[in-house]
């Protein structure tokens, strides 16, 4: 019976590769070229930045997180698949990207006996425009993988700011201060947590949470993004 329901859905609904859109067979989870060519993040990785060291600048600067991990640069259909996810309504993206990224967590943080997962937050605006928080979609999937309880609006953002992508390093780095807080304290403190976001630049976003975090008493905050820019000197 569960078969027959899932074979009517993907007939009703025909499932499209969650990264360059291509239809696909409902048993699959993305397409063959996609499959075989997505920019995955692989060999010796740093865990201050989570790129590989033959292109990581970070220098192993220090952060509020512990570690950030990511399965692909933002690149190519990666790229083209995070902007409908955010922008064009492709919220049902959400599960083929949680399931990448819970494997990425259980690969670069095996042992760690995480509290809950949060993600990082947008403000009203942006969530009215949108119509969801792409990140608390993600986190929720990525929650049901791995078996970690979810705690959604752990942090809020309190104003809008400038998106970071179209500002260089200084700036980024100032664009976020202050603008991150909490209501909830008493869930915060001694806690070992796992942020999510989407994508993820020069990491001031994640690193800016992870201070919220800190100052309210968390004891470890490790990052999981889908996706990271490669570092190309900027700073």
């Amino acid at each position: 019976m569960k078969r027959f329901a899932e074979w009517s859905l993907f007939s009703l609904f025909p499932r499209h590769c969650p990264y360059c859109d291509v239809r696909i067979p409902g048993s699959r989870m993305l397409c063959e070229e996609c499959e075989n060519s997505l920019p995955r993040i692989a060999g010796e990785i740093c865990s201050a930045c989570g790129r590989e060291k033959k292109v990581c600048t970070c220098k192993k600067s220090a952060n509020y997180f512990t570690a950030l991990a990511a399965p692909f640069y933002y690149e190519g259909a990666v790229r083209s698949g995070i902007h409908r996810f955010k922008f064009r309504g492709a919220g049902l993206n959400a599960r083929a990207y949680a399931s990448e990224m819970a494997e990425t967590v259980r690969g670069r943080y095996p042992g760690i006996d995480f509290d809950y997962i949060t993600e990082v937050p947008v403000t009203k605006r942006a969530l009215r425009e949108r119509g969801y928080n792409q990140c608390s979609l993600i986190s929720k999937n990525l929650s049901e993988l791995l078996g970690i309880p979810f705690r959604p609006g752990i942090l809020k953002k309190i104003y809008e700011t400038e998106k970071q992508h179209g500002l260089n390093y200084y700036l980024r780095r100032g664009n976020l201060t202050g603008v991150f807080d909490s209501d909830s304290p008493g869930e915060i403190k001694d806690k070992t947590i796992l942020l999510c976001d989407d994508i993820s630049t020069s990491g001031e976003t994640l690193n800016e949470c992870a201070k919220m975090l800190w100052l309210y008493g968390a004891k470890d905050v490790y990052c999981i993004t889908l996706a990271l820019t490669k570092m190309r000197g900027d700073k």
